[in-house]
C-alpha cells in the first residue's frame, strides 16, 4: 500500500517497525484502560480515532500533501491502539454469553477473524491493483466507523469495570498488571498454557520463514506462499466453524495438549517435498491451532475475574505477538542445514512444551474444565478479585 502511494522518501522497514513496535507499549496501556473504563465506549473511541487517522491518508493524497511523516504517524497510531480491540473483544464475550456458549462464542471469534484476515488481504491486493490505493484506504477508514456503529448498537454490553458496588476494580495503583502477573504466575493452567502457546508461536514464526522457501522448491510461483498460508487458514476456519456449531464436552486442558502435540507431529510431514503432502499438513496444522486458541481463551475467562479480563488478554496477546520474531531467528539458524533441520526444530518447539507440561497441567488444582454448566447458574454471584483468584488457584479442588 505504501509503495503504491509512491510517497517520497517513505521507508518500508521504518513503516513496518512503527506499525508493530508500539503494540508492546499500547498493549499494556490498553489492558489497564479496558479494566478501568467502560469497554464498549473505549472500543468505540478507538474505532473512531483509528478511522480518522486512516481517513487522513486519502484526504492528504487527494490534496497532494501526503508525505512519509503522515504515513509513519498513522502506522504508529494503529500499533499503539491495536490491542484495544484485540483484547477488548474477548473481554466483552462473557457480557454476551455464558456457560457452554462461551466455547462457541470464542470459536466464532476465530472464524470471523480468520475470514476477515483471509478475505481482507486478498481483496485489498486486488483492489489496489485495479482501483488504486486511495479508495482502498478510504474504505478501510469507513470500516472503522462501521465497527463503531456496530458496538454502539449492541444492547446489554455490561462492563465489569464500570459496575458499581464492592467488586468494582480498585484504583489504578492497586489494580495494575502486578495482580494479573501474579495470577498468571501462580495459576498452573494460565502459566503452563501461556508458556506452551508462546513457544508454539516461536515455531509458527519459523514456519513463516520456511514456507516461502518451500513454495519455491515446489515451483508454485510468486503466489505460492499465499497459497500455502491459505491452506493453514482454511484448516483453521473449518475447525473453528465446527466448534462454533457443536458443543465441545471433553476436558479443555487435555484437548489443548493433544491438539498441540498433534500439530507438532503433522508439522514433521513438511520434510516431504510434495505439494499435496505440504498442503494437507498445513491444513491439518490449522485444524489443530484454531481450537487451541478458543479452548485456552475459555479457560482464561473462567479462571480470571471479569474485572481483570482486559489486562489479562492484553498481556497474553501482547506476549504472543512478541514471540514469532524468535521463530524467525530459529529459522535463520537452522535453514542453512537443510529442510529436515528446520522442520525438526520447528516441530520440537511446538510440541515439546506440551509434552513436558502435560502432567503438571492435567494435575492442576482447578475445576475449570467442568464449570461451564455451573457458571450459568451462578452468574449472579459475586466475582472474586484478581488476588482472590490467585489464592484460589492454590486450593485442593480437582475437576
Amino acid at each position: 500500500m505504501a509503495l503504491s502511494l509512491e510517497t517520497a522518501h517513505a521507508s518500508l522497514p521504518i513503516l513496518v517497525a512503527l506499525y508493530t513496535a508500539p503494540v508492546a507499549v499500547g498493549g499494556l496501556t490498553a489492558g489497564w484502560a479496558l479494566d478501568r473504563f467502560d469497554r464498549r465506549r473505549l472500543m468505540i473511541a478507538d474505532s473512531l480515532l483509528r478511522g480518522a487517522a486512516f481517513a487522513s491518508i486519502p484526504l492528504a493524497a487527494l490534496s497532494g500533501a501526503l508525505g512519509a511523516g503522515q504515513l509513519y504517524a498513522v502506522a504508529a497510531v494503529y500499533g499503539l491502539l491495536k490491542m484495544i480491540s484485540l483484547a477488548g473483544f474477548p473481554a466483552l464475550i462473557p457480557s454476551l454469553v455464558s456457560g457452554p456458549q462461551v466455547d462457541q462464542a470464542n470459536a466464532l471469534e476465530e472464524v470471523t477473524y480468520g475470514l476477515a484476515s483471509l478475505a481482507g488481504a486478498g481483496l485489498a491486493g486486488l483492489a489496489v491493483a485495479t482501483i488504486g490505493p486511495v479508495p482502498v484506504v478510504a474504505f478501510d477508514a469507513a470500516s472503522y466507523l462501521f465497527l463503531a456503529l456496530c458496538l454502539w448498537s449492541v444492547p446489554g454490553l455490561s462492563s465489569p469495570a464500570r459496575r458499581r458496588g464492592p467488586h468494582r476494580t480498585p484504583r489504578p495503583g492497586t489494580a495494575g498488571f502486578r495482580a494479573v502477573l501474579h495470577l498468571v504466575a501462580t495459576n498452573p493452567v494460565l502459566r503452563d498454557t501461556t508458556i506452551m502457546f508462546a513457544l508454539f508461536n516461536v515455531g509458527d514464526g519459523a514456519l513463516l520463514v520456511f514456507l516461502p522457501h518451500r513454495a519455491v522448491e515446489l515451483g508454485l510461483g510468486s503466489g505460492g506462499y499465499g497459497f500455502l498460508v491459505a491452506a493453514t487458514t482454511a484448516g483453521q476456519l473449518l475447525a473453528a466453524a465446527l466448534l462454533a456449531r457443536y458443543t465441545w464436552t471433553a476436558s479443555l486442558r487435555a484437548s489443548i495438549i493433544v491438539a498441540q502435540i498433534t500439530a507438532a507431529l503433522v508439522t514433521l510431514l513438511l520434510v516431504i517435498g510434495s505439494t499435496v503432502v505440504t498442503v494437507l499438513a498445513l491444513a491439518a496444522l490449522g485444524i489443530c491451532t484454531a481450537p487451541m486458541t478458543a479452548w485456552a481463551q475459555t479457560l482464561r475467562m473462567r479462571l480470571a475475574p471479569p474485572q481483570a479480563h482486559g489486562r489479562l488478554f492484553a498481556l497474553l496477546r501482547t506476549t504472543m505477538q512478541a514471540t514469532p520474531p524468535a521463530g524467525a531467528a530459529l529459522a535463520a539458524l537452522t535453514l542453512t542445514h537443510g529442510t529436515p533441520a528446520i522442520v525438526a526444530a520447528t516441530a520440537a518447539t511446538m510440541g515439546l512444551p506440551a509434552l513436558l507440561l502435560a502432567h503438571n497441567l492435567m494435575s492442576a488444582a482447578t475445576d475449570t474444565d467442568r464449570s461451564a454448566l455451573r457458571s450459568s447458574s451462578s452468574a449472579h454471584t459475586a466475582q472474586p478479585s484478581t488476588e482472590q483468584a490467585a489464592r484460589q488457584a492454590k486450593g485442593p479442588s480437582r475437576d
